[in-house]
């Protein structure tokens, strides 16, 4: 098989509109009056808030349709925090809603719309997902507020179609437990986005360094997945072209800056669709050490992407898609260049070098990562036992 061979694909993606470049949230309010809505309300954390070279922009931008800053959500994404927004929309009459900064708020914004759409309540809601699970998305999607997302990190989570959320549900013991769920569908993309580069220089380099990661792996991943389409398989070779130009730089240049936000664009473009996902292993692994350590994804990619990328090739999988866009010669040279670029960023090469994490908790991480539900888009004919998840994790500590 060579990199020109192109299988049988479908391909069905609704992105939202995308505006690239420095001085694009001047539009966010014109955006908003074309499409008939009048009031915003602004979702970010307290730490966004505060940092007034991104959010006079913002605020500018919108000009009298900023009804408020909500400065409510937090990395745990509570299902609280979405209660809240739905609060204060209600309250002003917010017709729109503009998530600013990491995937945190978007995903917030995202279940608040679900929530509001569909008028429950946080009791409402904990109730559903003790039940089923989940939060089930809005029979009529023309209820759900729309979302104009104005990202200022690199994980690369908003050109999608899922949000995660943090519940607490009645245990059945008397007591209550935190579980992990979220919303998903089609109608959940985003109305708008904005990437200016010029507001992702705002967020502090190590917060940026670890999103990028996450970014970066996205568009690794997809020239692999068994869900790859020559779609993707072009946004995800230019994504990494940029993303490995761009990174290394970007908080000393400008133009590298640009590059690397481009190159996370279209490290997302197409990745995030109904029932079809391309990130799989190394977001597997990820999740594995999250829930065994409580670490960031991005730490997480960084220490064990290069091992998992051997591992595959080991079993067979053919990173010749991945070779050709990092322009290597070999497989090893496409995993030399992933650790050029974490190395950087100034990530962890190895996972004895984050806080936290430990031998002793290493096959807890690798059963989750083992039973991943992403594992269903890995390459074709690739099994990741609790095994050879152990056995990676050994090599990345």
């Amino acid at each position: 098989m060579t990199d020109l061979d192109t299988p049988p694909f479908a391909f069905d993606y609704d992105p939202g509109a995308i505006r690239y470049g420095r001085g694009a949230v001047d539009g966010l309010g014109d955006a908003l009056a074309d499409r008939g809505l009048d009031t915003a309300l602004v979702v970010c954390g307290s730490n966004v808030a505060a940092n007034a070279d991104l959010m006079e922009p913002i605020e500018g931008g919108l000009g009298d349709r900023l009804a408020e800053v909500f400065a409510g959500t937090t990395p745990d994404k509570r299902l609280r925090e979405a209660a809240r927004v739905v609060e204060r929309a209600d309250a002003l009459g917010a017709d729109a809603v503009v998530p600013v900064g990491g995937g945190s708020s978007l995903d917030v914004a995202t279940v608040a719309s679900v929530l509001r759409a569909r008028g429950l309540s946080l009791a409402d809601a904990r109730a559903e997902v003790a039940e089923t699970g989940g939060i089930a998305t809005p029979d009529d999607p023309a209820g759900l507020t729309p979302l104009f997302p104005v990202p200022t990190t690199l994980a690369g989570a908003d050109l999608s179609v899922i949000a995660g959320i943090t519940a607490e549900v009645d245990d059945g013991a008397g007591g209550t437990e935190t579980v992990s769920t979220g919303v998903g569908g089609a109608a959940l993309m985003p109305t708008a986005l904005w990437y200016d580069p010029a507001l992702f220089e705002t967020t502090p380099a190590g917060v940026l360094a670890g999103s990028a990661m996450n970014g970066f792996d996205k568009a690794v991943e997809s020239l692999y997945a068994g869900t790859r389409t020559a779609v993707t398989d072009a946004t995800a070779t230019r994504a990494i072209r940029l993303l490995a130009d761009g990174l290394p730089a970007m908080t000393d240049d400008p133009a590298a800056m640009d590059r690397a936000v481009a190159g996370v664009i279209l490290a997302q473009y197409g990745i995030s669709r109904p029932g079809d996902m391309t990130i799989n292993v190394i977001h597997a692994f990820g999740h594995g050490l999250r829930d065994a350590f409580g670490i960031q994804q991005g730490l997480a990619h960084a220490a064990v992407a290069p091992h998992a990328l051997r591992a595959m090739a080991d079993a067979g999988v053919d990173l010749s898609l991945l070779a050709a866009a990092f322009d290597a010669d070999s497989v090893e040279g496409a995993v030399a260049e992933v650790e050029r670029v974490r190395d950087a960023l100034d990530l962890p090469g190895s996972l004895s070098a984050v806080d936290g994490v430990d031998e002793a908790g290493l096959d807890e991480a690798a059963r989750v990562a083992a039973a991943d539900s992403l594992l269903s888009y890995a390459p074709a004919g690739y099994d990741l036992t609790v095994a050879d998840a152990r056995a990676v994790l050994d090599a990345a500590f």
